[in-house]
């Protein structure tokens, strides 16, 4: 979840990466390198209490940062006018460091890179200068997906422009307050699109197996090692069917037969909005999915987010938008071409094909990967390069992916984040490992030594230790201060 840029924030440029392409009969190139975008999410913690960051904190906090690097400014909400992080420019792209569900949790937006070790390289840097700053205010950076102590508090509940608009339909939106996670943004092209969406949701149970890393909250230790992925199971269970669809950060009931039947899929959601990267924008009105208001003939009504009632029309532009609006395991982002037509796409809706008229005029495709837990410190590659170097073998994991029943990828994910890999028997475990190794050749080809990051994996799993299990001992051993102690980041552990 990205919060609003001071600065237009371009898309990650699409890749044709998995095969040479030739031209006319002349000698094939190599395909640009796939690049890597990190969007990490930590809690951020008061040493004394293990309580989450509040207000008057934040509010010290991103004035400091600037004060102390040129080049960033504070990025204030538009409509509100709220203070919620920083903001630097850089190259095509806006990095972004602030708040996001909840005042007491941190995201790192950046530019994305050209290899694994330059983004984490980025990340480090941040989060040295975030310690440098939390530290005399008595907090830390936590390598965990949920806060210790702090749950469901309206009073870190943020300010953010966007959330405005969300909650007046999305259910139990303060149950996210305390949460964080690690998502991994890859760049594909339109027609592996579908396919990429499919092998990263089909194993997200794998990824959480692999990752889990929030066992402790409320002060105690929880039924699931991925508490994260408890709230998120919860409150799908409490939110209608038609808003569970699009909000389950899990996996779809089946793979995607093609990037048409996803494209429909989401444009037939009622939960979107319209907005301005993520910032001010409205709410269309009458409960019309998003495929119905393009179909719409006139203008129909709208809210604003200060409540102003307004008409509203589709236009071009809103096509390069709805793909935010949904949390499932594995999410396509896309932009259209400029030769794209409002009246074009609505010809390709009727007509059933909307899948090729993506393929022609899609741009700026990456797949964003939501199912990694937050990683210890030092760790923070990890995510990327397992989404990466399978996303480098799209074949070999479709293969991989097919071995196994859907439905039983669907019940790893389950299982995997109540007990991580703890429920697993030889016969899935050997499959991790053939994922693994299969990732591992993936990076190997790209050349740039970015399967030295699957490292912690492959002990994880030989171990069968996820992060939730260090968490645990580390709990056991000191209680909360044991764990603050164990997992928050210093400026030693955050060096790349």
């Amino acid at each position: 979840m990205r919060l609003p840029a001071a600065l237009p924030r371009p898309r990650r440029a699409a890749a044709r990466m998995s095969r040479p392409t030739a031209d006319r009969g002349r000698a094939t190139a190599p395909a640009p390198r796939r690049r890597i975008g990190l969007e990490l999410e930590f809690p951020v913690v008061a040493r004394a209490t293990g309580r989450g960051m509040d207000r008057a904190t934040a509010a010290r906090l991103w004035p400091a940062f600037v004060a102390r690097h040129p080049g960033w400014s504070l990025a204030r909400e538009e409509v509100t006018g709220v203070t919620l992080g920083v903001t630097r420019p850089n190259g095509a792209y806006v990095d972004q460091v602030d708040t996001d569900t909840g005042i007491c949790t941190v995201e790192l937006s950046l530019a994305p890179a050209e290899t694994i070790g330059r983004a984490v390289a980025d990340a480090h840097a941040i989060l040295r200068d975030l310690h440098r700053l939390l530290d005399p205010l008595g907090h830390t950076v936590l390598g965990a997906g949920i806060q210790p102590r702090t749950w469901f508090d309206a009073a870190r509940k943020t300010r953010k422009d966007w959330y405005l608009l969300l909650a007046r339909r999305w259910h139990y939106h303060h149950w996210f307050v305390p949460i964080a996670s690690h998502q991994v943004a890859v760049d594909v092209a339109p027609d592996e699109a579908a396919r990429a969406v499919n092998v990263l949701s089909g194993f997200a149970g794998v990824f959480t197996a692999l990752t889990a890393g929030s066992p402790i909250a409320r002060g105690r230790i929880q039924p699931w090692k991925e508490t994260r992925n408890w709230v998120w199971h919860e409150r799908s269970g409490k939110v209608p069917a038609e808003e569970a669809r699009y909000t389950s950060n899990g996996i779809p009931p089946t793979p995607y037969p093609d990037v048409g039947a996803y494209l429909e899929h989401f444009w037939a959601s009622r939960l979107y909005f319209l907005t301005h990267g993520k910032s001010s924008g409205c709410e269309v009105l009458g409960g019309s999915s998003f495929r119905d208001f393009l179909m719409s003939p006139e203008p129909v009504p709208a809210r604003r987010v200060d409540g102003e009632r307004i008409m509203i029309a589709p236009e071009r532009q809103m096509l390069d938008r709805i793909h935010q609006y949904g949390w499932p395991a594995a999410k396509l982002h896309y932009g259209f071409d400029a030769r794209t037509d409002l009246d074009a796409v609505r010809t390709a809706l009727t007509r059933g094909r909307l899948g090729p008229y993506f393929e022609e005029h899609a741009v700026n495709c990456y797949v964003e990967n939501r199912t990694s837990g937050v990683a210890p410190p030092g760790e923070e590659g990890v995510a990327a390069a397992l989404t990466l170097g399978l996303v480098e073998r799209l074949d070999d994991a479709e293969a991989l992916l097919h071995k196994v029943a859907w439905e039983d990828w669907r019940a790893l994910w389950i299982r995997a984040s109540t007990h991580g890999l703890d429920a697993e028997d030889a016969d899935s475990l050997a499959r991790m490992r053939e994922l693994l190794e299969l990732a591992a050749d993936g990076l190997r080809a790209r050349g740039a030594g970015e399967e030295t990051y699957l490292a912690p994996l492959f002990t994880r799993l030989a171990r069968r230790e996820t992060p939730a299990d260090r968490m645990l001992a580390a709990f056991r051993a000191g209680g909360v201060p044991g764990l603050l102690d164990a997992f928050g980041h210093t400026p030693d552990v955050a060096a790349p």
